[in-house]
């Protein structure tokens, strides 16, 4: 046993003691901050950044690794209460010659971004509409004339908007004049209601008459209540169905372009990291999306991506819904327009996966129940596989009612095919009897310059009655300017064959030739002028053999509307004449001004500072000129989407300055809206300037006013002229040259005229 000994335990503590406190002295070392460049995979970042260094450790606050898109690797470490990640893992060197740092970052050491695609175009702004309260009226008059005599009729349709934000009230009537079916008023009100629109929320409420949101689980009616529901149109750049995702990395900065069946669809640039593009363009289908990405250094990568989109499907979370109550409406437009019986309905469709959307509907009536239960399913990108059960109990009865339908689109060829059945017992909401059995089956493909399509049903109804329905069509381009249309129809054993020609002969001007046998056998040759968008004159002129001998029309498009004249001769001898005259009428607080019909488009007031003569464009069509006040009645803009307006700047005074060339417009629907284009009026002159002894002012030095920042302004041309545009009544102009700084002030008359010269002007000392 080795005997204890004192100053041996103690010489071994102190050395022990000597070790932990150089290891606390080491470690208690201060931190290094060095201001370095970074480069990333060779590529330098913007800017220089604080890095600490400690112990031959690189580290860098957690700010700077989020600006450099880099995934910390460790936990975080407090150095001065700041948190710091090590860069150890991405083998940092130190240029010191340089104070720059390096690091190699594999793609997966990058946070991972999702980015909303983007197809390459020109920013255009948004342009503020303004509707104010107004009234609008379109009308639609019609005089008819035969041997049986004449009758007339007009349908008016009313609509108040601007009252309440999205909002608006309608009424359609139809007045009739002349030879009535029995029972049919002489003034017949189709259609009022109350509409509002939430863009932002994607609702809409209707109150009054109104189509069912039967979808495609029940067929729709007429009814007339309260309705409530999801409507997707009101953001139609927003598809809500699934659309292929894209995933990739990058190193390096790098470019990537994407073409989506073979064509092209934009492009972007994308940092280092990886990276999932979302949001593509809207495709529907089966495809292949293409990405092509190229780095700095030229290097090519190519990704193919298969996929199917359906309109039918939803994505993930995405709910459609509909609430709805009311009386049925029957026989619309007819002698025995009546509501009669109730209605009430919950619909409800939804997103359940990528490739799954569920669907149900229930439905109660004065006597019947139903109700739907349905699916959209894509299995491995084939297609669309569709499933629908419906459950029906009316009066004294019950039913059960199946469908299976399946749908394959590509861009060669098309295809799609129904299976539907349902019981005696089964009664749709308005009380009737739905087909026994129904079959179908669609298909198209392109070849070439030529597309096809078929179609074929079989239908047994309710009462055992057999129907039969062959389609066929077959177009196809001939030469650079013939196009041949070919179509067949086969129902109730009987045939109609008919081969069309039709060719443009000038930009407003098409001949069409068309031979028919079979049914309503014979031969037509039309010729046709359409009127131009801007307005104008247009006429059609027809001869055949069949019933319809002789055709001939003349038309006519003005801002107050459109009238037509037409004459037609039977083979019997018999002749008809009709008169048509279609036209609007709009009230914004002023006097009532005649226009187009609005239809169910939107028409804009597009004010222009007041000047007359100047062309109003349309998504880069000229469709309007502004009036004597300078205004201009754009009709035909989509409603909830981007409307492209311009104006034609060559017929612009030369004093205009046109702040943008285009703007877009997104006005709700059936409305009439205001805005005013950013035309401004600039006050312009040459000015001949002067230094005090009557030097001019030498050639390059330049001239700014006085509101205008260091920097800006115009260079001087020889015998001291330049030309300033944005003048005031008032003006300070500062003049800099090799001599130093002076300035001029000087008035601008209103009444001389544009782009005067004013001068000689004496440049004199800087004031304060």
């Amino acid at each position: 046993m080795v005997p204890h000994r004192p100053e041996v335990l103690a010489l071994l503590v102190g050395l022990v003691g000597l070790l932990l406190v150089g290891d606390a002295a080491a470690q208690t070392a201060p931190p290094v901050v060095r201001w370095l460049d970074v480069r990333i995979n060779g590529h330098a970042l913007d800017e220089a950044a604080p890095v600490v260094e400690i112990d031959g450790q690189f580290l860098a606050p957690v700010e700077s690794l989020a600006a450099w898109q880099l995934a910390p690797q460790d936990e975080p470490r407090l150095i001065d209460g700041r948190p710091h990640h090590s860069l150890t893992v991405w083998q940092p060197r130190l240029l010191a010659a340089s104070q720059t740092l390096l690091l190699s970052v594999e793609a997966d050491g990058f946070v991972s971004r999702r980015l909303p695609w983007q197809a390459s175009r020109i920013d255009i702004p948004v342009l503020e509409t303004h509707a104010a309260p107004g009234l609008s009226l379109d009308y639609s008059f019609n005089l008819d004339r035969d041997r049986a005599g004449s009758q007339a009729s007009t349908l008016t349709d009313l609509r108040a908007f601007g009252l309440w934000p999205q909002t608006v009230l309608h009424q359609t009537t139809l007045w009739r004049q002349g030879g009535t079916l029995p029972g049919q008023p002489r003034m017949q009100r189709l259609d009022t209601s109350l509409r509002h629109a939430d863009p932002e929320g994607l609702w809409r409420t209707t109150v009054g008459d109104t189509l069912s949101c039967g979808g495609e689980l029940a067929p729709t009616v007429r009814m007339a209540g309260v309705q409530l529901r999801t409507d997707f149109g009101l953001q139609p750049d927003r598809p809500q169905y699934p659309l292929p995702l894209v995933q990739g990395s990058a190193q390096v900065p790098s470019g990537v372009d994407l073409l989506i069946n073979d064509q092209p669809a934009g492009s972007l640039s994308v940092g280092p990291g990886r990276f999932l593009l979302d949001n593509l363009p809207a495709v529907t289908g089966a495809g292949e999306v293409r990405l092509v990405q190229r780095d700095v250094q030229g290097i090519e990568q190519v990704r193919t991506v298969p996929f199917y989109a359906s309109p039918r499907l939803l994505r993930p979370g995405v709910r459609e819904q509909c609430a709805e109550a009311g009386r049925l409406r029957l026989n619309y437009g007819l002698p025995g327009d009546r509501y009669q019986g109730s209605i009430a309905a919950l619909a409800w469709r939804e997103g359940l996966t990528d490739t799954l959307t569920g669907l149900a509907r229930v439905e109660s009536g004065a006597a019947v129940r139903n109700l739907h239960l349905a699916a959209h399913w894509v299995p491995a990108q084939m297609g669309v596989v569709s499933l629908q059960w419906t459950g029906s109990r009316s009066t004294g009865q019950q039913g059960q009612a199946l469908r299976l339908g399946l749908e394959r689109v590509t861009p060669r060829y098309h295809l799609s095919g129904r299976i539907e059945t349902a019981e005696r017992g089964v009664r749709q909401i308005d009380g009737s009897l739905p087909p026994a059995r129904r079959a179908s089956v669609f298909g198209g493909w392109t070849w070439g310059r030529a597309s096809t399509s078929l179609g074929q049903v079989w239908q047994r109804s309710a009462g055992g009655v057999a129907q039969r329905v062959f389609s066929a069509s077959v177009q196809q381009r001939i030469g650079g300017d013939w196009q041949m249309g070919l179509s067949a129809l086969r129902r109730e054993q009987r045939w109609s064959v008919a081969v069309m020609f039709t060719r443009a002969l000038e930009r407003d001007v098409s001949l069409a030739t068309r031979f028919q046998g079979g049914t309503d056998a014979g031969t037509a040759v039309q010729v046709q002028r359409h009127e131009p968008e801007t307005g104008g004159a247009g006429w059609r002129l027809q001869a055949g053999s069949g019933a319809s001998r002789a055709v001939a029309g003349w038309s006519w498009l003005g801002d107050q509307g459109r009238l037509e004249l037409q004459a037609a001769r039977a083979a019997s001898g018999d002749t008809a004449e009709r008169l048509t005259w279609q036209g609007g009428l709009i009230w914004m607080g002023d006097r009532p001004v005649a226009s187009r019909a609005l239809g169910d488009a939107v028409v804009a007031r597009i004010e222009v500072a007041g000047l007359p003569g100047v062309g109003v464009q349309l998504n880069r069509r000229e469709v309007a000129v502004t009036d004597d006040q300078g205004r201009a009645w754009v009709h035909g803009l989509q409603p909830w989407e981007d409307n492209i307006i311009g104006i034609s700047p060559e017929r612009l005074p030369m004093d205009m300055l046109v702040g943008l060339p285009e703007v877009r417009l997104r006005p709700p629907s059936d409305m009439v809206v205001s805005a005013r284009f950013p035309v401004r009026r600039s006050r312009a002159a040459l000015l001949q300037v002067r230094h005090i002894d009557g030097r001019p002012v030498a050639p390059g030095s330049r001239a700014r006013l006085d509101a205008e920042g260091p920097g800006a302004g115009v260079p001087f041309g020889l015998d001291g002229e330049v030309f300033l545009g944005d003048l005031q009544d008032r003006n300070r102009l500062l003049v800099e040259g090799s001599g130093g700084v002076c300035q001029v002030d000087f008035e601008l008359p209103p009444d001389v005229g544009v782009q005067p010269t004013l001068g000689p002007l004496t440049c004199r000392e800087l004031q304060p």
